[in-house]
């Protein structure tokens, strides 16, 4: 049902930059490279990436997700290429791009990756989180996945408080690029929940 590999086309060779850097480093929870370069078709102005394919699915499909496993997951991550304050952060962490096979949590597509505080990925995560729960819901598994993910790696409050307003305005820019729905007065309570929370 599942092949073992998938192979990814870039026609932007700094999205194919992004991403294999992601690769290269060996990251945990991130499929393991297995080749890549320029694609030898008719049009040089292709590169590729094959990796071993996550036999899972989108994590937010699953009706028991576990945020506290996400949660150390994405700290693990943050944390084997943190430096001097920053990190790999994955910048395009909608649900499709983590997928649970049954026993831990994977990243992929790493295109929009780039160096930057842990805070800047995990609020742009939650921000997900916040369009979509009622407020208890949001505050319970938003809660539990921040104090897995600090049990690894610890969140800086003055980044914090900082950083959420500038993700929130990425976020509704990108919803508008694509279309979304804006935020709603649920959203609007999480997302006050969560700029205080750290």
């Amino acid at each position: 049902m599942y092949p073992s590999v998938i192979t990814k086309l870039f026609e932007k060779n700094k999205d194919y930059l992004a991403e294999l850097r992601v690769y290269e480093s060996n990251a945990p929870h991130v499929p393991k490279l297995l080749s890549h370069g320029k694609a030898r078709t008719l049009d040089e102005h292709l590169w590729y990436i094959t990796t071993n394919r996550v036999k899972g699915k989108a994590y937010m499909d699953e009706s028991d997700f576990s945020p506290a496993l996400l949660g150390k997951a994405l700290a693990e991550f943050h944390f084997s290429s943190l430096k001097d304050g920053k990190c790999l952060c994955h910048m395009d962490n909608q649900p499709k791009n983590i997928l649970f096979d049954g026993a831990e949590y994977y990243f992929v597509d790493f295109s929009d990756s780039k160096y930057d505080t842990p805070e800047t990925d995990v609020s742009h995560l939650l921000l997900f989180w916040a369009e979509e729960y009622p407020y208890m819901d949001f505050i319970r598994i938003a809660g539990c996945m921040l104090n897995s993910y600090q049990q690894v790696l610890s969140l800086n409050p003055d980044r914090w408080e900082k950083t959420v307003p500038k993700s929130i305005k990425r976020f509704d820019a990108r919803r508008r690029m694509f279309n979304k729905r804006q935020a709603s007065e649920q959203s609007e309570k999480n997302r006050n929940w969560l700029s205080a929370v750290i």
